[in-house]
């Protein structure tokens, strides 16, 4: 193979703006593409690609066709098709020969340089997350992770794609979930998710999916779980509408559960990082599964670059100071207006409404949303939602408790309620936040009376 320099650049940046697996680039990823890519000629029946050689680089075809050998069919390739890019991601020999149908036109873009550009640009990362999910979905593709065969996407999420897939040797259907390069690319992530991966596949909880192995391929990971009937909270609210109170609390206490669980020192201190309607299973007999630990992190920790939902994010992670689990009990918090309300408490866009809401603006009350809500719940949401972490409900006999059966009934109030202060100095800006926390939770609609040593006071909504 003669390699040379491209002397055109601008025909190659365009040649390579027109190439599906490059569309959604913009334009100055495509011309950094170019620079790092060098262009080869081949004559008919000349080998691109020698089965068994080393997976150093991809080529991408300008002109002509080529044939590609598999074991079992032969599959013809032409201009725009890209080659040799699974070899490349996973640094293994190639799979099949790759010869020139006719006289064939190429450029390449070296492993080296592949990387080194993948991990800059997110949006490359993405395009090639879209080539590997088409190669595990098409027919003509590879279809294999380790021994397990792959059947059909059961769905996608920000940081994943999962999959149907088939255990041969134990003759069992397996959830197998990959991670997106936008991920795996990160260049922390592989020493990070190797020793966390060993930790959450010794997960043993009722409530918590269980893991059966992680395998490293393709340049990125993939977790083996087993596989389940149920659909996510996410999906099941768009069917059914909202959760009442009752089942709410349900669903989160055996969340809190799993939670308290991994947040256990004893059980690796795992902080899950991702709470979220779409990582909570429903079961058919009403039991919940915690899902998708893959960018959870160590206890006591600092907050990097992999982040979680912007929906849910707690202010410690938007700021990047230390975490702990309370980033999942504030997570959790959403999770139950969204489930109450049927609508999350900050409506969120991009990185910029995500830290005006959750760093700055107090959370609607749920009880103005919904009205029937309980006041355990009430209580929970308020707890879990505040901004400071040193606040935040973090005692899981307390969280567990507020979100147990015998906590979600709504005992008979008065319409004025009686605070009995023992100091005399009371700052009033304080006095009216209590006041109003307790309209909020009891739903009283006008006004409260205070009975102070001095006297009685009213405030009027």
């Amino acid at each position: 193979m003669d390699i040379k320099k491209i002397e055109d650049h601008d025909a190659a940046a365009l040649f390579l703006s027109g190439v599906k697996t490059f569309l959604t680039l913009d334009s100055h990823i495509i011309d950094e593409l170019s620079q790092h890519m060098h262009e080869s000629d081949f004559a008919s029946g000349d080998h691109l690609i020698t089965k068994g050689t080393p997976g150093n680089h991809m080529l991408l075809i300008r002109s002509g066709s080529v044939r590609v050998e598999l074991d079992n069919r032969n599959i013809i390739l032409s201009k725009g098709a890209v080659v040799g890019e699974i070899a490349l991601l996973s640094g293994k020999p190639r799979q099949a020969n790759v010869i020139a149908e006719t006289p064939t036109k190429t450029f390449i873009l070296s492993r080296d340089n592949f990387q080194t550009l993948m991990t800059k640009h997110t949006q490359l990362a993405s395009a090639m997350t879209a080539l590997m999910k088409s190669r595990l979905d098409a027919d003509n593709g590879f279809r294999t992770v380790g021994k397990y065969q792959i059947l059909e996407v059961l769905g996608e999420g920000g940081m994943a794609i999962v999959y149907n897939a088939y255990d041969p040797d134990l003759d069992r259907h397996v959830a197998i979930k990959m991670l997106k390069y936008e991920i795996a690319c990160k260049p922390d992530f592989k020493a990070r998710f190797k020793q966390e991966a060993k930790t959450i596949a010794r997960f043993q909880h009722p409530n918590i999916v269980h893991v059966f192995e992680t395998i490293e391929a393709y340049a990125t990971a993939f977790i083996v779980m087993e596989k389940l009937q149920g659909e996510d909270l996410k999906q099941h609210m768009q069917k059914h509408g909202a959760f009442d109170s009752q089942q709410t609390c349900r669903i989160l206490q055996q969340v809190a559960k799993a939670l308290q669980y991994t947040h256990n020192e004893k059980n690796g201190g795992i902080i899950h990082r991702d709470i979220k309607l779409a990582n909570i299973l429903l079961l058919q007999d009403n039991s919940i599964k915690l899902m998708d630990f893959g960018i959870s992190s160590n206890t006591n920790t600092t907050s990097d670059s992999v982040g979680g939902t912007l929906q849910y994010l707690s202010p410690e992670l938007l700021k990047g100071d230390p975490i702990d689990g309370r980033v999942d009990i504030y997570a959790l918090g959403i999770v139950a207006y969204f489930m109450l309300a049927c609508k999350p408490p900050f409506k969120i866009t991009n990185m910029q409404s995500a830290i005006q809401h959750h760093l700055l603006e107090t959370p609607p009350a749920i009880e103005l949303t919904v009205p029937s809500v309980t006041p355990n719940l009430i209580e929970f949401i308020t707890k879990a939602m505040v901004k400071n972490p040193e606040d935040r409900i973090f005692n899981y006999d307390e969280i567990i408790h507020l979100l147990s059966d015998e906590a979600s009934i709504n005992e008979p109030y008065d319409a004025r309620l009686h605070l009995h202060f023992e100091q005399k100095n009371v700052k009033l800006e304080s006095l009216i936040r209590d006041i109003e926390k307790l309209l909020h939770k009891h739903k009283i609609p006008n006004t409260v009376a205070l009975e102070l040593k001095e006297g009685n006071y009213w405030i009027e909504k």
